[in-house]
């Protein structure tokens, strides 16, 4: 009874940790760059914190549902141009345009799901790639709305903001914190589920429909709504920040990052954001490096950093150190109760190194 009750308090305690993992990164990252007091640091820094938000966009399809989209720039930018709209011609508070930027996102992500909904893997990110082609042109025409190629200017920007970085990294935990919920509760099970083995999930009554719309409409009023933070902490927005390579990156950072639902956004998000930091005289060097991590990750990593597990070799030395405790143990226990006794209570070897084994691979 007592190691059951040891095994549930670790079970309870291992989310916690994690989120307090999660806020201390957060909340290191936000007093590292206030200490420098550089509009550089605090740029890069809120380059972070919206494209951890759209990693986390991109995390609720890809590590729930297992559906790719190649049009997440392209919502990011619905969201940024409702907003700069909202703002600039109705004049509506900022809280009111977040709201229609989120709206926006949800609508464009049911408007897509309903008659996609059949297409499954890589043809569904085809036509996801197909949808950001589309906007992408839409941007640059509409130039009574966007601003065309020139782009448009935003209203009151807060340009390199302690409180608003402050604000989007809290964003960003609860974000993170909101994703490990979710994947706990009866709708994430059963999505996962859905991701496992849809034919099994479709037998035991789960609507597939119905959840991978559920799961696009989140995602994508995620990266709406990520839109407006772009439109508070930038002077101006144009159509090449939405364009397919942002696109790619926020798809290969997941990938890069791991399908871990608490770390995997996290992580690729960190990544590209010091890649991108530190090529930012050379762009196009951080598209190549991003590249070759994707290849490098598939071929040796096929679930991400955060998928990384200690090599069998060390699992299988570790196991066999654990079964001679075991085995020693038990001797020592069979010598004090009368080992060899006809009836004497003796535990086998063999079972004994499976249960090594077994608390070596946990």
């Amino acid at each position: 009874m007592r190691l059951l009750r040891a095994a549930r308090a670790r079970r309870l305690a291992r989310p916690v940790g994690g989120d307090a993992t999660v806020l201390a990164i957060l909340l290191a990252v936000y007093l590292v760059t206030a200490s420098r007091h550089s509009q550089f640091a605090t740029n890069q820094a809120t380059s972070f914190g919206l494209f951890l938000l759209l990693a986390c966009a991109m995390q609720l399809m890809l590590g729930f549902s297992n559906q790719a989209s190649l049009m997440h720039a392209a919502v990011y930018g619905v969201g940024a141009y409702v907003a700069v709209e909202l703002e600039a011609r109705a004049g509506v508070p900022p809280v009111v345009a977040l709201l229609g930027a989120l709206a926006a996102g949800a609508v464009l992500g049911g408007l897509l799901a309903l008659p996609l909904s059949r297409l499954r893997e890589h043809f569904f990110a085809m036509a996801t790639l197909a949808g950001q082609v589309i906007f992408t042109q839409v941007f640059q025409d509409l130039g009574g709305i966007t601003g065309g190629v020139n782009g448009e200017a935003t209203v009151d920007p807060h340009l390199n903001s302690l409180p608003l970085l402050a604000l989007i990294l809290g964003l960003g935990f609860a974000v993170v914190v909101g994703t490990r919920a979710l994947k706990g509760s009866r709708l994430g099970r059963r999505v996962l589920a859905l991701r496992a083995d849809e034919t099994m999930a479709k037998s035991v009554g789960v609507d597939i429909a119905r959840l991978r719309l559920v799961m696009v409409v989140l995602s994508f009023a995620l990266a709406s709504g990520s839109g407006f933070f772009l439109v508070e902490t930038s002077g101006y927005i144009s159509p090449d920040s939405f364009t397919l390579t942002t696109s790619l990156a926020v798809l290969v950072a997941v990938i890069v990052g791991g399908r871990s639902l608490t770390w995997g956004a996290l992580v690729g998000a960190g990544a590209y954001s010091a890649l991108n930091g530190e090529t930012t005289n050379d762009p196009g060097l951080s598209v190549l490096v991003l590249g070759i991590a994707l290849v490098v990750v598939l071929a040796y990593l096929p679930e991400g950093i955060t998928g990384f597990r200690v090599p069998s070799l060390w699992r299988r030395a570790r196991a066999r150190r654990v079964g001679e405790r075991v085995d020693a143990g038990s001797e020592a226990v069979g010598a004090d109760g009368g080992a060899g006794a006809e009836g004497a209570p003796t535990t086998s070897p063999s079972l004994a190194r499976r249960v090594g084994a077994s608390s070596a691979a946990d």
